[in-house]
């Protein structure tokens, strides 16, 4: 037992085991110290240096995660110096990163939607998902999606291709998705906080505010002065370009969370900040919009034929009537959209000729280039570099419009070219009417209406001061966003400002203080100028999708919406054009998440370390990419792949390289602190900082996996392994990284029911399709007997699943006939084990592997049945462990044996009856032991063809390690059960196992037998068996009988055993059967299975995937796939381990266990409502697995 030092850590005394590192000890006493390199896993590498502690005494900085700590040392983890030492450290790992963490789009974008997410989730049509994840940002996408001015185009780097991608567009369609579903997306509203919060002002950005406080939770109540909410959405913005039911229908959405209401008030006219305050809210946030005018400064503005923008347009949709107009000359000042708005608008209601007027040239044009050329299609004239002096009245009802042509300038405080007076170019225009639209500002109420007005800080362009990113005016518990905030915007910023002040207020309610959405650190390749251009340049040009649009002609007959939307064709074709420019690592780099930590500097970084044609010609492997480029040389990649995994299948010089001994268990990926190693994924998306994780255990091999799914909604995105703990201790293998995230995102499913009718199947409703099985059964049943129906069940199906099937087919159907493949293998196998289970090792673990001092292999598919347990074999050889190998011809894991003896496997046990006989020999165990054993007097060596030297030599080496090892690990596969040759074999090592008394399970000794299927002993548990029920205890046990039968409530259940899978479905008596998981079985012998099931007569396949044997059944039940159901399994360890629901089955595929549950329901059988309930009836009909259910 290791002795224990004392030593003092940041002044404090601490007791701590000698030996250990200072930042083992350090965690332990919960003080942090930044790491990046270091992993629990690996050997410290202490090439980050991040970890560095002061240690008195010491010149230099110690790393903390290989220094051990020694009686009396006396260390700081904490100070000044050393955060400036290790930001210093982070800047220089950055000097060696090239990339993007987001793309530009995002960060161009108001909101930062995530764009290139979306776009990813639209090219796999997964558009609700797709809009999920929009409004996790803005709450109103199918709004945004008509009237954005989308300044993430002008970033997009598509554009050194062709043309940027129509980014709006794609959005708009996913939200009309959503709106022609009729179906809301909507968060789930939480328990009141018991928090209040009054919103000013029903715009857009109060209403964005409201949508996210009632997504956390609080109280919100809306004053608005208007009859309607919508602001400038609704009054500002004609219905040709937002259709009102389409404002109405976000709007709806938005209230339907538990959003209060009150119109027709006005702030300083019928409350105050103090009313509200009095009245219990805490909050205040102002968000009124900018509706008055701003003038034109001119004389004559004031005449009767002068109407302002928003006057002008607030009318129109209020009443739907400008009849003044009609046959009129018009002429509009102003070159924003409102100005463009009043135009357009102006022509729809008969206007004879309309002009705009504008004193810049077009490219200072504020109003988007899309607006100016719809109006110039729709006939409205623009005059550029053209302002107006003067305005008078003109013969009889027309007004003179005087003007002065101007040139530009240098550029003014906005930005744009300042406009100049041309001397002596004075004109007159004479027109009907006069719209004036130069801008709007805020009318806020002075101290006299409300006293608090004194308090805010009110900017000399008559906005509310304050944080731009918290939204707080810095006055008490008051926010302000909007126009109000920032002067005249877009409606996305709108948003957006009441998104960050939902955020803030809800920081203030759970912390006291106002705090800001955290702002990520960026590095970026680049502007459009300074990226570099030479990989764009050999990319294929695609052109972009054009949105649909009425005709010109059609337009000014009303309003009518221009904009018809992009065909779910052309979405797709647009999203596909996304160049991904983003990191897929983005959201939990550590190299970033440092970044922020230490507050290092956002930077453009132009400069690449290798070529883009050098990283096409490295980035090859097929479900891992590689960008050289992000590399940062911490090795940890290359020491998992290395000491963890044991493949040495990464070779680390300039970055990592991959070689053919990859086993592609994704362990590297997990590692990598950037996105220099990521899953080959297309369609991925980038952002993962709210990502669900959802714990569960892998189903494709026996062992069980323990593993997170990582999931965004409705969707996996990705799958990492679980945690340093059992099953599988951190490792994972191709089948269960990459396979499951392959047949969900890329894979056909099945998803409705579906019964045969005259000659073809019919998609049909679940109480159809279940009826229909009852019926086909029923008919076998009477028609031929019990003996005439069977079940073929799955041995990845759940424990709830499997026990409901067999109930069904013995208390219902009153058959026997119930089996799985691989049964008689795993049966055999258990039956061989049983005599062995009061032994101490018969428990054995796959992590008691790692404490064997030695490790017997005995077949040839240790590899493709248990990858994880090959690793082990592996990890525990390279700590010179040693590996015996009885096997037919070498593979993966033949160079990592001590000994392999390679021999036909007629010849295996008579080798292991020679190795047990001269390890008894050497260990003094005497001869009656191994005829107690059942071990008889090998075979001479003449009678076998006379002596063979090399084998001699490798029983030698064999008794020579037993001798030496306390405890060795025996590991078998079930396959060996399939020929009677091998199954001696296999008794004959596990009778070796007892004679040598090597099972201290504690030690790392015992016994494991390794299945190739996650549930074959659970399938045996739950009773998928001709002759055992639940328990697995014999059909022939009176007493478990009658517990079953007592537990199905019937009066008895068949006792003479059914056919076995073989058995039954080649009888030409097996008229119905129900099939489970069928597209498995059809992979593996096509031919096989399509002549055995073509002789039945009703055949119902559950499944969650299509194959060809779905075109022989008479009934198909959509079943739900991993990670879309929730149950239970016993891996090869006869492990109980929960299998977990992250998201919802596809289509109208239901779990399992709620199929069988369904079917019985329909047959007025009593059963069990819900898993709990499952289980309970289980642990009932067979009290032995009552441990195992009731700790679940």
């Amino acid at each position: 037992m290791s002795r224990k030092v004392r030593i003092r850590l940041n002044g404090r005394v601490v007791e701590a085991l000698e030996g250990a590192t200072i930042l083992d000890v350090a965690r332990n006493e919960g003080i942090y110290i930044p790491t990046l390199c270091y992993s629990p896993l690996l050997r410290p590498l202490e090439n980050c240096r991040l970890c560095v502690v002061h240690v008195t005494g010491e010149r230099q900085y110690k790393a903390a995660c290989s220094t051990p700590v020694a009686q009396d040392m006396e260390i700081i983890t904490e100070s000044e110096e050393l955060q400036k030492t290790r930001k210093l450290l982070l800047e220089l790992l950055l000097d060696t990163h090239y990339g993007d963490c987001v793309a530009p789009c995002t960060l161009t974008c108001p909101a930062n939607v995530d764009i290139q997410g979306y776009l990813a989730l639209i090219r796999h049509g997964e558009y609700r998902e797709a809009v999920r994840l929009i409004k996790e940002k803005i709450p109103m996408p199918a709004v945004i999606g008509r009237v954005c001015p989308h300044p993430c185009e002008t970033v997009c780097r598509r554009l050194l291709v062709d043309e940027a991608v129509n980014i709006n567009h794609c959005k708009r369609f996913v939200a009309d998705y959503e709106m022609s579903s009729g179906q809301r997306i909507l968060p789930n509203v939480p328990r009141h906080s018991g928090h209040y919060v009054a919103v000013i002002g029903g715009g857009p950005a109060g209403l964005s505010a409201a949508y996210y406080l009632r997504g956390l939770g609080h109280a919100v109540t809306i004053y608005e002065e208007r009859e309607e909410l919508g602001g400038m959405l609704r009054y500002g913005i004609p219905e040709y370009r937002l259709p009102k039911k389409v404002l109405n229908w976000e709007i709806e959405g938005i209230l339907s969370l538990g959003v209060e209401v009150r119109k027709g008030v006005r702030w300083g006219k019928d409350f105050t900040l103090d009313d509200l305050m009095r009245d219990g809210h805490e909050v205040i946030f102002l968000a009124i919009g900018a509706w008055a005018a701003r003038k034109l400064g001119v004389v004559g503005e004031d005449l009767a034929g002068v109407t302002r923008g928003v006057d002008f347009l607030e009318q129109i949709a209020k009443t739907g009537r400008m009849e003044r107009v009609k046959g009129k000359r018009l002429a509009v000042i102003g070159g924003g959209n409102v100005a463009i708005d009043a135009a357009r608008s102006a022509l729809r209601m008969g206007a004879r000729e309309v002009s705009i007027l504008y004193r810049r040239s077009r490219n200072e044009m504020p109003a988007s280039h899309e607006e100016i050329e719809a109006a110039e299609k729709e006939g409205v004239n623009i005059h550029y570099l053209l302002a107006p002096t003067g305005i008078m009245e003109g013969n009889g009802s027309a007004i003179k419009v005087e003007c002065i042509r101007m040139e530009l300038g240098k550029p003014d405080a906005s930005g744009r070219r300042r406009p100049i007076p041309v001397e002596g170019s004075q004109t007159v225009r004479e027109v009907d009417e006069v719209i004036s639209a130069i801008g709007q500002y805020s009318q806020i109420p002075d101290p006299e209406s409300d006293i608090f007005m004194s308090q805010l800080p009110v900017t000399r362009w008559n906005t509310i001061g304050g944080d731009p990113r918290s939204m707080h005016t810095g006055k008490g518990t008051v926010f302000a966003g909007g126009d109000l905030f920032r002067g005249p915007s877009t409606v996305v910023a709108a948003l957006a400002d009441g998104r960050k002040a939902a955020y803030s207020i809800d920081r203030y309610f759970q912390f006291g203080k106002v705090e800001s959405e955290p702002l990520h650190f960026n590095i970026s390749k680049g502007d459009l100028d300074s990226i570099d251009q030479e990989p764009f340049s050999v990319m294929k040009t695609i052109s972009r999708e054009s949105m649909p649009e009425l005709d010109a002609t059609q337009r000014v007959q009303g309003f009518q919406e221009v904009e018809l939307g992009l065909s779910e064709d052309q979405v797709k074709r647009e999203a596909a054009r996304c160049l991904e420019c983003g990191c897929s690592a983005a959201f939990d780099c550590r190299l970033r998440e440092l970044m922020n930590e230490f507050q290092v500097d956002w930077r453009d970084q132009p400069s690449k370390k290798i070529h883009y044609q050098r990283v096409a010609a490295v980035d090859v492997h097929p479900h891992i990419a590689l960008d050289p480029n992000k590399c940062i040389r911490c090795e940890r990649c290359n020491v998992a792949c290395a000491v963890f995994q044991c493949s040495d299948a990464i070779v680390l010089k300039e970055w990592p390289r991959f070689n053919e001994r990859c086993v592609e268990c994704g362990l590297c990926v997990d590692l990598c602190p950037t996105g220099a190693l990521m899953e080959r994924r297309d369609g991925r998306v980038v952002h993962r900082l709210d990502w669900r994780t959802v714990e569960t255990h892998c189903v494709h091999c026996g062992c069980g996996c323990r593993v997170d799914l990582k999931v965004k909604g409705e969707r996996l995105i990705w799958i990492s392994d679980g945690y340093e703990g059992p099953p599988n201790w951190a490792s994972t293998c191709e089948r269960g990284r990459f396979g499951t995230y392959d047949s969900l995102w890329f894979g056909e499913r099945l998803t409705s029911p579906m019964v045969r009718t005259k000659g073809r199947l019919k998609e049909v409703t679940w109480d159809e399709a279940l009826a229909a099985v009852i019926e086909g059964f029923s008919r076998a049943r009477e028609q031929h007997g019990a003996q005439s129906i069977a079940a073929l069940a799955s041995p990845v199906a759940s424990n709830e699943a499997l026990y409901l099937l067999q109930r069904w087919m013995r208390s219902v159907q009153k058959s026997n006939n119930i089996d799985f493949p691989g049964r008689q293998q795993r049966e055999k196998m258990l039956t061989l084990l049983e005599p062995f289970r009061n032994l101490k090792g018969a428990n054995f673990c796959m992590e008691d592997i790692s404490r064997a001092q030695a490790i017997f292999l005995l077949g040839d598919d240790v590899e493709t049945t248990a990858p994880v347990v090959a690793t082990m074999v592996r990890r525990a050889s390279r700590k010179r462990i040693p590996v015996w190998r009885i096997a037919t011809g070498s593979d993966t894991l033949t160079s990592f044996a001590t000994v392999a003896v390679e021999a036909p496997q007629s010849s295996w046990n008579e080798i292991l009856w020679q190795i047990a006989e001269a390890v008894a020999r050497g260990m003094g165990i005497p001869q009656s032991r191994l005829r107690e054993a059942g071990f008889s007097p090998v075979a001479s060596d003449a009678a076998s063809g006379g002596p063979n030297v090399a084998l001699a030599a490798k029983i030698e080496a064999i008794q020579q390690g037993f001798g030496e090892a306390r405890s060795v690990a025996f590991l078998m596969t079930d396959s060996l059960m399939n020929q009677e040759e091998t199954a001696r074999a296999a008794e004959a090592f596990l009778k070796m196992a007892w004679v040598t008394d090597r099972l201290d399970a504690g030690q790392g000794g015992g016994i494991l037998s390794l299945t190739p299927t996650v549930n074959s002993s659970g399938a045996l548990l739950m009773g998928i068996s001709p002759g055992r029920l639940p328990g697995f205890v014999p059909l022939s046990d009176a007493a478990g009988a009658k517990r079953c039968a007592d537990a199905w409530q019937t009066d008895a259940i068949p006792d003479q055993p059914g056919q076995g899978m073989e058995e039954f479905l080649k009888s030409r008596k097996t008229k119905a059967l129900y099939l489970q998981n069928a597209a498995s079985l059809w992979r593996a012998e096509p031919e096989q299975w399509k002549k055995l099931l073509k002789k039945i007569d009703f055949l119902v396949i559950q499944d969650d995937i299509p194959s060809p044997a779905v075109d022989l059944a008479e009934v198909v039940l959509p079943s739900a796939a991993f990670g879309e159901q929730g149950g239970s399994v016993f891996n090869q360890e006869r492990r109980f381990l929960e299998i977990r629901e992250a998201f919802p089955p596809a289509g109208k595929a239901l779990p399992d266990w709620e199929i069988m549950k369904a079917l019985m329901v329909l047959e007025k059988t009593k059963v069990p409502v819900d898993l709990e309930e499952i289980r309970a009836e289980i642990c009932s009909a067979a009290p032995e697995l009552a441990d195992n259910f009731q700790h679940s």
